[in-house]
This record gives C-alpha cells, structure tokens and sequence, in this order.
C-alpha cells in the first residue's frame, strides 16, 4: 500500500515538464490490433469502404489534441460528408424495411446515425519520461491512452469490467504521420531570471532539457542563450544571453523561515495565457519539498505549468527559492515546491560563478519589487 500510495503522489506531481501549448498529432492510422499487425499507410487506412463503394475516403482526419492547460487529451475522429450520408442512409433504410431483422442482425452492437465529428476526451494521469498516460471511465468499464510523445505512436486499450464472446478487451495501436504534425517540436516554454549584469540566467532543467536552441524575451526581444551547465538532480540549468539586463536578482543571505512572505513571478501557461509577467504573493509552509527533499522548501502561492524555473523573492528582493513544481490541483491545495537558494548558489558556485549576495536589512515597496521582477524575469522557449 506504502508503494501504491508514493506511485500515486508522484503520478500527482506536474509542472515538472517543459509547457507546450498545445501537442496535436494528426492523421493517425491503426497499424496494429489486439495482434494482427497492417502494414496499411494513412491513405489506405483513411479510404477503407466499409461497405461504402463509392466513399473514395470514410475518414478525413483521425486526432490526438494534448492541451497542457486542462490536463486532457482530446481524440477527434473526422468522417467524410460522404460516408455520413451514406452510412446514415443505410441505417435508416434497413431499419425501416425489417426493424426485427434488423435487432436480430445487429444485436448490442445496434447502429446509431453517424455524426461528421466523433469526440472523446481523455484525463491526463501520468508523464514519465516521453510516455504520456491518459484515461477515460465509460459505463462499461476504462479507456486507457499511452502516447509516445518521441515516436508519435498511440496505444489505445480498452478494459472491460465483464469480458463477453461480443465484448472484450482490446488493443489498438495508431501510428501519427510526423510530416503532418504541429507536434511539440514544439514549443515548450517555462521561466529564467537574470543573476548577475553579465547576462547570466537561472531556469529548471527540466525546461531545457531536451532544447536544441533555448531562448528568451526580454523586453519584447528575443535573444539565444547559451546553455552553460545542468544538475538534473537539483533540477537546475544555467544559461547565458548576450545581454545586459536593466536589473537582476541578488541572492538572500537569510534561511528562510515558515510563515516568510515571499513573491513569485513567472509566466503560467505560456503565451497562451498572455505575455504579460504573472506576480503572486504568499507564505512559506514547510522547509522541506517532496520525500523530505532538504534542498526544497514547500509554499502556497500557485504554480502552473510554465511558471518554472521563476524566482521566488522575500520582501527585500532577494531570492528564496525557484520554482519548479507542484500538485494536481483537482486532488490537492496549496502544495507547491521551490528550489532553495541555497541549493542554487552552491550549484553556481560549483560552476564557477559567483551569486551575488543581498545585505538590504528592510523591505522594500511593492512598486520596486514589481520593476525589479519586470526587469529581471523572462519568458524562456525552445524548439
């Protein structure tokens, strides 16, 4: 049960993947069920008659929609208007001719008028290395989603909770022409913030991992960095623009301390969301993260997914933490983790660079540590 309920947690853990905006796969064909394997292209698959001799294609799309934002993945099977209306005229003569021989021919799996669209969403519950999990409860039993979001290929089980002769468990496989994908080549995008007046920048690992060009906007200017060095382990990574920011974030020279107020700054949801730099206030609520992580601290304000790798700053302006991570908000509140600066200087340190110390001993105005955040934080993305 101790196991189950730490596969569990974690599965509730997010925010600790770079955002995309929005993954889309399209053209899906089936190239495998239950085990017979076909070794039909998009085309084939697409133009297969059931029935319909004069339908040159039955479906016109088949697609797999991730949106980040929600949480869900959404499969939309596109028909042709030709097959619609042949196959909803079918249905109506045969009905009409012989209702009963037409319950006795086609039992439970009674045929419905066709839509153009067919529509099902599925609940995001798992993303564990370039394996996206998702699933659907239906009143027969669950629908699960495994997509591979490096081959493009989608698994598509179906468990049902009584298994009948005309009922059954299946597999069914899907290949995605990548040529014809807006996939996530995408665009993933998160938050950095300048350390120093060299143009040097902190951000998660996890937001550029994977990165073959990194960038950021800074003042509605967009500037390539460098990627200097990564601990996957602190989740931390260290880049370098060549820019001289207006301001940058010094590091606080305190522990910090349960009940602190702090401010994080960050761009949730990306773009999608709007460009404009996200600032909230709240407390510190434990001085350790998940599993008893010492380099973490927990906190309330709220993360989403884009707003890692934002500074966390105390009412002086110095850092306090990083964010980096989260809970599902559907199951838990409040639950929110940030790297220590701590943990961040001795990884600067360790890369040789020096993190600049803050010895300011009062607040300062909620008017300064808006500009100081403006001029420091910025929406990093790659491709």
């Amino acid at each position: 049960m101790k196991k189950l309920l730490g596969i569990l947690v974690l599965s509730l853990l997010w925010c600790n993947v770079g955002f995309a905006e929005l993954i889309e796969m399209n053209k899906c064909f089936m190239s495998k069920k239950d085990h017979r394997e076909f070794s039909w292209t998009w085309e084939e698959w697409a133009s297969r008659a059931d029935q319909c001799s004069t339908c040159e294609f039955k479906i016109e799309d088949n697609i797999f929609s991730i949106n980040p934002k929600n949480g869900t993945v959404t499969h939309l099977l596109i028909f042709s208007d030709e097959y619609v209306d042949f196959w909803n005229k079918k249905v109506i003569e045969e009905q009409r001719e012989d209702p009963k021989a037409f319950e006795e021919k086609y039992g439970q799996n009674f045929p419905t008028l066709a839509d153009k669209y067919r529509k099902t969403i599925y609940n995001i519950v798992d993303f564990s290395g370039s394996i996206l999990s998702a699933e659907k409860m239906a009143n027969y039993g669950k629908i699960k989603l495994d997509i591979n979001l490096n081959t493009h290929k989608v698994i598509r089980k179906t468990f049902r909770r009584i298994e009948t002769s005309t009922n059954r468990n299946y597999i069914q496989v899907y290949n995605c022409n990548v040529e014809d994908t807006s996939i996530a080549s995408g665009i993933t995008s998160g938050t950095a913030f300048f350390i120093n007046n060299r143009g040097n920048l902190l951000t998660n690992n996890h937001v550029v991992e994977g990165c073959k060009s990194q960038k950021i906007n800074y003042f509605n200017k967009e500037y390539d960095t460098k990627l200097i060095a990564t601990d996957k382990t602190l989740d931390l990574a260290l880049l370098k623009a060549n820019v001289r920011p207006k301001s940058f974030i010094s590091f606080s020279r305190d522990e910090p301390k349960k009940r602190q107020v702090i401010t994080a700054a960050g761009y949730p949801l990306g773009k999608y969301l709007s460009d404009d730099l996200k600032i909230n206030d709240g407390r510190i609520s434990a001085l350790k993260g998940f599993e008893n992580n010492t380099n973490q601290l927990q906190h309330d304000i709220a993360i989403n997914p884009g707003n890692s790798g934002g500074p966390i700053i105390n009412e002086k302006g110095q850092l306090v933490a990083i964010a980096v991570s989260g809970m599902a908000k559907d199951v838990t509140e409040g639950l929110n983790f940030g790297i220590k600066a701590s943990a961040a200087a001795n990884f600067l340190k360790s890369n040789k660079i020096s993190p600049s110390v803050g010895y300011m001993s009062f607040s300062t105005s909620d008017d300064k540590l808006v500009k100081l955040l403006e001029e420091s934080t910025v929406y990093t993305f790659c491709k």
